[in-house]
């Protein structure tokens, strides 16, 4: 009698708690595979980024791009690398133009901060606020070398501080190698 009443209050009991205890079992084992799974996603994880940086090591390294590049020249391509664009201008109203011959005159540009090691190729125009349009010769560069060019212009009205007077300036661009 008091085994059955025993097992009577266990019936109850199990009847009223034993969801509960089955859910809060079931719990226990779900947090325990969530946490089984974590850890191996966090493994998996580990290790697939150390065969991602395994591989990058691995490919060979492409040179930087640039937006530099020359494709031909006066002398031997070098190291891309190397390659640079330098320009600049000569002084407005400031520029030393020198009488040459009877209607021309000519300028030495200094390019020497450009750093180049080879002789660059050289591309110029004339700048003014008036009468530079009638000129002739602002771009056939002269005697280039790594740090200085030269200009002449057939230049009517420009001899004799003219052409500082009329703001004449040497715009340029030089491009070549720096190594």
């Amino acid at each position: 009698a008091v085994v059955s009443t025993l097992c009577a209050r266990s019936s109850g009991i199990n009847a009223e708690y034993g969801g509960t205890i089955d859910a809060m079992a079931a719990d226990d084992k779900a947090q325990k595979q969530i946490e089984e799974l974590g850890g191996k996603l966090a493994a998996s994880e580990e290790k697939m980024v150390k065969e991602m940086a395994a591989l990058k090591e691995s490919l060979p390294q492409k040179p930087r791009k640039k937006d530099v590049l020359i494709v031909s020249g006066e002398e031997e391509l070098r190291e891309p690398a190397c390659a640079r664009v330098c320009a600049g201008t000569t002084v407005r109203s400031a520029t030393n133009w020198v009488d040459y011959s009877t209607n021309g005159i000519y300028t030495d540009v200094d390019i020497s901060k450009c750093g180049f090691v080879t002789v660059p190729t050289v591309t110029t125009s004339l700048e003014g606020s008036t009468s530079h349009w009638g000129t002739t010769g602002s771009s056939e560069v002269y005697s280039v070398t790594t740090s200085i060019f030269r200009i002449y212009l057939v230049a009517p009205g420009g001899r004799g501080g003219g052409a500082n007077k009329m703001h004449w300036n040497v715009e340029w661009i030089a491009v070549g190698y720096t190594c």
